[in-house]
């Protein structure tokens, strides 16, 4: 149940249903998610700890802003270290984890043309996850988990502004990733996953001067 709560939350703050900046109340959401006080608690305080959520005490929790800054900083954070774990995949993958990799995207391309957008949204997170499992390394697993989910925002949020030939070609970037892992290639496939996050925050930074998301 409580992961059930942190799931159904983190999707309603990817997706925009909890807005940037908006306040939280643990009793609205046990409502509307159908869940007990107890579990919503439980996951706005790992949403806190991954920094998705900001709580303070006497005043509440927020749902934190949504700013070329917090972009900047999750995308610079996710090239160092998820070019580093592609690195170490190639070296460490198992068949399983391979496997992982590419079924996480299987039909991609009727998903994008589809425009279904949460769908895809959620075929990335698998991928991100199985790559950052395939480094056997706990500790890197959870940073990159973390970090992929507070960019997941930012993602969809650039995803109904983009051509879909763009989103075809970013997805079928990652596919360059797993192929030199598969090929034990550390060094391909860190510039590999480099040139998949690479381009993006310059993408989305021309979207928000048009849009009514906070650039603080």
């Amino acid at each position: 149940m409580r992961n059930t709560a942190y799931d159904r939350m983190l999707d309603a703050i990817i997706f925009g249903e909890l807005q940037p900046g908006s306040s939280v109340d643990e009793k609205f959401l046990a409502e509307h998610f159908e869940l007990g006080v107890a579990a919503v608690r439980d996951a706005l305080l790992r949403l806190s700890l991954e920094g998705i959520v900001e709580r303070q005490p006497r005043i509440g929790t927020r749902i934190t802003d949504l700013g070329l800054r917090e972009m900047q900083d999750v995308f610079e954070a996710r090239v160092l270290i998820e070019g580093g774990c592609a690195s170490l995949a190639a070296e460490r993958a198992t068949p399983e984890n391979i496997t992982a990799m590419r079924s996480a995207l299987d039909g991609f391309e009727a998903v994008i043309e589809q425009r279904d957008f949460r769908t895809l949204v959620h075929m990335d997170q698998h991928f991100h996850r199985a790559l950052a499992a395939a480094t056997q390394n706990r500790q890197i697993e959870q940073k990159v988990v973390q970090l992929h989910d507070a960019a997941c925002r930012f993602w969809y949020f650039g995803l109904h502004r983009m051509e879909p030939r763009t989103v075809l070609a970013d997805i079928a970037a990652h596919l360059d990733v797993v192929a030199a892992i598969e090929r034990r290639d550390a060094a391909a496939a860190a510039t590999a996953m480099r040139a998949v996050l690479g381009h993006f925050p310059e993408t989305v930074r021309n979207f928000f001067s048009t849009s009514s998301i906070p650039i603080g």
